[in-house]
């Protein structure tokens, strides 16, 4: 009993001696911040996309390899390019132009890409602006089918269809490239239709002229006029800066102002294009039209202009015919 008795407070005496005490765990320490959603317009390392807006007054890093930056003047002309642009550009506010204006910067926090309205928001006037102060798009054209360097194999001509032709040799656009809202086209200079009696060392501005007249109904199809819709040409402004050699691709930059579908009212359409070599604008062009929705609407107006053509007629040859009765007596 006795034995027992000892072994029993022993062998509580050696549970009590080696029971481990308890650990004291001091609280962890969360030195990182969860990231935050980047909505892909603001960026602290610019240069990643193809243009990088910046405002008046900032600078970027000294570092950044930045080669297509952009100035704007103010919050709602960066709303604008973003408009124009979509994803191939981003905005870079430094730290010290961010403490200086934090009402541009709350502002333009809020931008995103997925926010910007899909109907355009300005007219051509504030788009041919805009485009005057981009660079060549070099960055994305790069790695699009496009033509840039002497290099470089031309892509295939766009469809005939697109830009009202019955022969393939008369299309002097290829096939589009889109980035944001803006359409590249490389432009030819063979076609069937227009012949001149010199040799010239440099692209004819008649043949530009051309080019730029089927960049204009192409881009119209593709915003949303159905290809037996119909356009009858207003106006055509172009201004011409620099010759267009031969032997270099040639690209052309195009913005048009028309959305619609086929159910739409017919309207007037304005269209913005430059054309561009070696990275410079070598002339640019506003062409406006009228856009018939389908043959249809075209037909009753056709009807319609040729019964006024036909009166002006009937009355220009009475006041001849007058006239010649009156020479007599004079």
């Amino acid at each position: 009993m006795l034995k027992q008795s000892v072994s029993r407070s022993l062998t509580h005496q050696f549970r009590t001696t080696f029971q481990p005490s308890p650990i004291t765990r001091l609280p962890i320490q969360r030195t990182f911040r969860l990231p935050k959603k980047d909505n892909g317009v603001l960026t602290l390392n610019p240069g990643k996309k193809a243009f990088t807006l910046i405002f008046d007054g900032d600078k970027l890093p000294v570092q950044a390899g930045v080669l297509q930056a952009v100035n704007v003047s103010s919050v709602e002309e960066a709303n604008r390019f973003l408009f124009l642009l979509r994803d191939t550009c981003e905005i870079y506010i430094s730290p010290d132009y961010r403490r200086s204006n934090p009402e541009v910067y709350a502002e333009v926090k809020a931008f995103s890409y997925s926010g910007v309205k899909t109907d355009p928001p300005f007219g051509i006037e504030t788009a041919a602006d805009l485009m005057r102060k981009l660079p060549f798009d070099l960055k994305s054209l790069m790695k699009s089918p496009l033509a840039i360097t002497a290099d470089d194999s031309s892509p295939c001509s766009l469809d005939k269809k697109f830009v009202h032709k019955k022969s393939d040799s008369n299309v002097l656009i290829s096939e589009f490239y889109s980035a944001g809202k803006l359409l590249y086209f490389n432009m030819f200079n063979d076609t069937e239709e227009l012949t001149f009696d010199h040799a010239s060392d440099h692209i004819q501005g008649m043949l530009m002229l051309e080019a730029l007249r089927q960049a204009a109904v192409a881009i119209t199809h593709i915003l949303g006029l159905s290809l037996d819709g119909k356009l009858a040409l207003l106006s055509y402004n172009t201004n011409f800066f620099h010759y267009l050699e031969r032997d270099t691709p040639i690209v052309i930059r195009a913005y048009g102002s028309f959305s619609a579908d086929k159910t739409g009212d017919d309207r007037e359409v304005s269209v913005f294009v430059q054309v561009m070599q070696w990275g410079k604008v070598c002339a640019e062009a506003e062409l406006k039209a009228f856009a018939f929705m389908s043959e249809h609407h075209y037909l009753q107006q056709k009807e319609r202009i040729e019964k006024i053509s036909s009166r002006c007629k009937m009355q220009f040859a009475a006041k001849v015919s007058r006239i010649l009765e009156a020479e007599p007596s004079l």
